[in-house]
């Protein structure tokens, strides 16, 4: 005859507490990073394209 299970025996182990993963963070982040980075960047490249553009143009003076 087999033995009497223990009490709680036959409940699944639980699982030791893993570390949190922060990867979807770090790309989260870093995706924030890229646009406050471009959108600080853009008004300083919108001002040379537009200056190669007047320059194209043939304007010279009233750029």
């Amino acid at each position: 005859m087999p033995p009497d299970p223990q009490p709680g025996g036959d409940r699944p182990r639980a699982r030791p507490r893993a570390r949190p993963d922060y990867f979807g963070m770090g790309v989260l982040a870093a995706v924030v990073l890229v646009m406050l980075l471009l959108w600080w960047v853009f008004p300083w490249i919108q001002r040379i394209v537009s200056y190669q553009d007047c320059i194209a143009t043939g304007r010279i003076t009233g750029c």
